[in-house]
């Protein structure tokens, strides 16, 4: 629990500072990025996706281990949702990667992706609490500027 609490600190406390303009929305998925693409923007616009998606998923892992507290649910049920989570975790990671046009953000969203896969497919799939995810989503947070 207390991984758990770090890792989720660790990603909510990452938000940046001050909100870029919202107005602007997502490049159509069927047009090429063009050479005069904004990496800057294109960047801002992943990276503040990628916290949103990644913070959901790790809150709603902590919210179902409090909700066990008063109503306890089985090993496999509790490791079901935890499951859960990360292969959505995994899912919207691998949707976000090729939106990246800066290599050094698809690169962190592929890395973490990779740790997400290398964590379901281990023994402790069904575990809240995965150390071994801390250095990409720290990687990702750096390319990220936050």
């Amino acid at each position: 629990m207390v991984g758990l609490v770090a890792t989720v600190g660790l990603v909510v406390g990452c938000q940046p500072a001050e909100k870029e303009n919202e107005g602007a929305g997502a490049p159509s998925p069927t047009v090429a990025p063009s050479p005069t693409v904004d990496v800057a923007a294109n960047s801002r616009q992943v990276c503040d996706a990628s916290l949103v998606f990644v913070k959901k998923h790790y809150v709603a892992m902590a919210d179902d281990a409090i909700a066990a507290i008063d109503k306890p649910l089985s090993a496999k049920e509790a490791g079901a949702k935890v499951r859960g989570h990360y292969t959505a975790l995994l899912q919207d990671l691998k949707t976000a990667a090729p939106t990246a046009v800066d290599p050094q953000v698809r690169s962190a969203l592929e890395t973490l992706a990779a740790g997400v896969e290398k964590h379901l497919a281990g023994p402790k799939a069904t575990e809240i609490e995965a150390p071994d995810l801390d250095p990409p989503l720290k990687a990702l947070d750096t390319v990220c500027g936050r």
